[in-house]
Formats: structure tokens, C-alpha cells, sequence
């Protein structure tokens, strides 16, 4: 078996966070060099949150902006599944609650409040939707169904007062602010945006 072979084991969506290796004749899980690091909350990020009365930071998840999440007819940004580093940071009853939501219905989903990059804080939903893929198996069904929570109401002013862009990079964190959960976003600019372009 070649490390190529070893590498087909793991879901593509998964591979940016790390890869698999043949080493002495055992698979071992190497994390690219620059997810090696350790990844710290930026300070102004902790101040804010110490002055909601916050606690239990955890990164939850890193998202490169689409062409949907910065899509105004949209309105929301997409977290996939597949994509969270942890599934810890919601309580049995919060995630029930993503889930009780009417189609069309605004008000359905986890409210929660949101720190956006200019450490504003705004009242955003969490929901969460289910889709099945529309390609058949062999007995006839549908396939595999695919899950993520979508981050709502007041997305469309998070990208306008943030000026986000397809391709920008946000690691979305989530704490504990008098036991209600609440999450900040954290923006990572693009490499062109650093440079001036």
C-alpha cells in the first residue's frame, strides 16, 4: 500500500487537516505544517468576550467564503458538517432547537449573539438543514444525506458592514456567555487583500 492508496482513505473534505502516511509499515495522521501551530482567539476577540461575561472558547470551525455565503438572495453562511472540528459546543436541547423551523419561518432556529470583525455584536440564528443528494443508488433511492447548520436573519449586514468576499478566510469560535451560547467570527483576509490588490 502507497501513501497515495493510504490517502484515498480519508474523505477529500477532510484531507486539508491532515493526510495519512505509511511509516515503519503503520498509517500515521500528519497534520500539514501550517495547521500545526497553535491557533489563539486574537486579543481584542478575548477582551470582548471577557466583557460579556464569557467563557469555554473553542474553535469550531474554519470556512473559506463561497460565492453562496457572500450571496445577498442567500442570506447565510453555510457550515457544513463536515467541516466542524467539534460537534461539543452544542447542547442536546440547542440542537434540537436548530431544527425547529418551519419553511419560510424567520423566527425558527437558536438565536444567539454574534461577534462580528469589528467586534459588533449582532442577534444571528443557527439552523440546521438536512439534504438528501439527488443521485440514485442501485436499489433506487437517493443517496447519502448531507447535513450542515446555516448562520441567518442578519448575515446580509455581517458581509456588508465587514465588506466580505468570496475567498476570504473566517474561523468561527464559540463561547459560553451566561450559559447561552454565543460565537464570534474570526476574519482572516485573502493573501491579495494583504497585499494591497
Amino acid at each position: 500500500m502507497t501513501n497515495r492508496d493510504v490517502e484515498e482513505l480519508v474523505p477529500f473534505k477532510k484531507r486539508h487537516f491532515f493526510r495519512l502516511e505509511i511509516e515503519d509499515q503503520h498509517i500515521v495522521a500528519v497534520e500539514p505544517q501550517h495547521q500545526q501551530q497553535v491557533e489563539e482567539l486574537p486579543e481584542k476577540y478575548k477582551n470582548k468576550i471577557i466583557e460579556m461575561k464569557g467563557t469555554e472558547e473553542t474553535l469550531i470551525t474554519r470556512r473559506t467564503l463561497t460565492k453562496t455565503d457572500v450571496d445577498k438572495g442567500q442570506s447565510h453562511l453555510s457550515i457544513p458538517m463536515s467541516s466542524l472540528l467539534t460537534h461539543d459546543f452544542l447542547t442536546s436541547d440547542e440542537k434540537e432547537e436548530t431544527q425547529n423551523r418551519i419553511k419560510g419561518d424567520r423566527e425558527g432556529g437558536l438565536s444567539e449573539q454574534v461577534i462580528d470583525p469589528r467586534l459588533k455584536v449582532l442577534e444571528l440564528k443557527l439552523r440546521r438543514t438536512d439534504m438528501k443528494k439527488k443521485k440514485k443508488t442501485k436499489k433506487g433511492r437517493t443517496g447519502k444525506t448531507s447535513s450542515l447548520y446555516c448562520l441567518a436573519y442578519q448575515w446580509n449586514d455581517v458581509i456588508k458592514e465587514n465588506t466580505l468576499r468570496q475567498g476570504d478566510m473566517l474561523h468561527l469560535w464559540s463561547f459560553r456567555s451566561q450559559q447561552r451560547l454565543c460565537l464570534a467570527l474570526v476574519l482572516l483576509r485573502r493573501e491579495e487583500r494583504l497585499l494591497g490588490n
